[in-house]
């Protein structure tokens, strides 16, 4: 039997660059090793209104993703608010002021399922009213997954994350470079030079990759995380 991890908390080099297709490709992937994962973003902003509440578009994704209802949206994503700014100023525009406790709550999962906890924009973006991504992300004590977006300049906004973490004490599982642009350079090797600063797994998906194909990709690729299995949780899969 293949020990699966607790959990990953999602985080990125920046906003906008493909954190929840990532995090749905896992999910998917988890899923078809018989797992029944559970997908927590326990706040999104810029959520359009559509009859009558504000629909989470991102947690909508992680909770489909992971084969769950779609009720249960409520759970994977409580907190949603209209404007496209930093989660804690969306809130404060609506008098409510989140705290890094409140969302840590907001992430536990039932039984020992894994867990899969997207943040929102970059490690060191402002959260909610008391803290960072990074202080949710220590709160729960789970290994990071470090989403990229592969183009020239990104290495410094990698290297200064993984100097974060290793301040931090949190363990990183590992990189995923994710090409958005067609036009981005062939001759660029982020995920080369990337091995000259750090030992961790780095995954490269090239620009429009299919989900399904982005799915199979994490499947093989989780398999070199650097991160310890849950107690008592194995994959059906021999």
């Amino acid at each position: 039997m293949i020990g699966v991890p607790q959990g990953l908390f999602v985080t990125g080099s920046d906003t906008g660059i493909g954190k929840t297709f990532v995090g749905c490709a896992l999910l998917s992937a988890w899923r078809a090793e018989g797992l029944a994962p559970q997908p927590r973003k326990p706040v999104e902003s810029g959520c359009p209104e559509r009859d009558g509440t504000l629909f989470p578009e991102d947690g909508a994704a992680l909770t489909a993703a992971a084969g769950l209802p779609a009720t249960a949206v409520e759970q994977v994503t409580p907190w949603r608010f209209p404007d496209a700014l930093a989660p804690d100023q969306a809130a404060a525009r609506q008098g409510v002021r989140l705290t890094v406790a409140q969302l840590a709550q907001a992430c536990e999962t039932p039984g020992n399922a894994p867990r899969l906890v997207e943040g929102a924009g970059g490690f060191y973006s402002p959260l909610c009213g008391d803290g960072l991504n990074a202080d949710l992300a220590q709160a729960l004590g789970l290994p990071v997954l470090l989403v990229a977006e592969d183009r020239l300049g990104v290495l410094n906004t990698c290297l200064l994350t993984l100097e974060a973490l290793e301040r931090r004490g949190l363990q990183l599982a590992g990189i995923v470079l994710n090409r958005r642009r067609a036009d981005t350079d062939a001759l660029l090797d982020n995920a080369g030079a990337l091995t000259r600063y750090t030992a961790a797994p780095i995954l490269s998906l090239p620009e429009g990759i299919a989900p399904q194909d982005a799915t199979q990709k994490l499947s093989i690729w989780k398999s070199s995380w650097r991160m310890p299995p849950s107690p008592g949780v194995t994959s059906s899969r021999v």
